[in-house]
């Protein structure tokens, strides 16, 4: 990974209502993390999703219903054929014509590793497991953040009830799977930065998370 500018150790905003991230500093080892895991074999051919910690959702039990729903969503489509197929398939902007920012990994190799669950803290004790801490916090002032991440030093996705309180299960699917995403070493440049990987696969499960929803099943 390219050494990044002072202005870009700041903040890194996504625009659209999927993601709003927050990165601060890359963990140095990112890219030794990312290529040495291509090593790595996956206890079993399945990506369970295990939540954590949820915290601030207790005086809001219609949205925390919504999120757990997301949660059985998010398994069911990051275990599909349809899933496989479409981010080996994905067509962006990237290098090699595919994801912007893929940390020098191709497509394939971009849902091998995602595959894995190995996040950058405790991922290679959980192989296999998408680990879900998430914390709701709503700010005083109106804030275009949707949620937000600190790879390499915290496990935990922060989520601004703001946004959260008037997103359906598919939104949220799809932004908890973009801030795992980071949690898993992958950044976009920029909040224009729609084909790296947080943004193109959270796309994918939003849609797959759609159609799951609408016919009980996917391929």
């Amino acid at each position: 990974m390219k050494k990044l500018t002072a202005l870009a150790f700041g903040l890194i905003y996504s625009a659209s209502l999927m993601a709003h991230t927050t990165t601060g500093d890359f963990h140095p080892n990112f890219k030794f993390h990312l290529k040495t895991a291509n090593s790595i074999e996956v206890p079993a051919a399945y990506l369970k999703v295990v939540p954590g910690q949820i915290v601030g959702f207790n005086k809001v039990p219609k949205e925390k219903e919504k999120l757990l729903k997301a949660f059985e969503v998010i398994e069911a489509v990051v275990n599909s054929k349809e899933f496989k197929e479409k981010v080996i398939s994905f067509e962006g902007s990237g290098p090699t014509g595919g994801y912007t920012s893929p940390n020098e990994l191709n497509n394939e190799e971009v849902y091998n590793f995602l595959m894995q669950g190995r996040e950058l803290i405790d991922g290679e004790t959980t192989l296999g497991e998408m680990n879900l801490d998430i914390s709701r916090y709503k700010p005083w002032y109106r804030s275009a953040v949707i949620g937000r991440t600190h790879p390499g030093k915290s496990k935990w996705i922060e989520v601004n009830g703001q946004h959260y309180s008037k997103m359906d299960v598919a939104e949220m699917a799809s932004n908890i799977a973009h801030e795992w995403i980071h949690l898993n070493g992958f950044y976009h440049s920029s909040a224009s930065d729609h084909h790296s990987v947080p943004y193109a696969v959270g796309y994918i499960v939003r849609d797959l998370a759609n159609k799951y929803l609408e016919q009980g099943h996917l391929d």
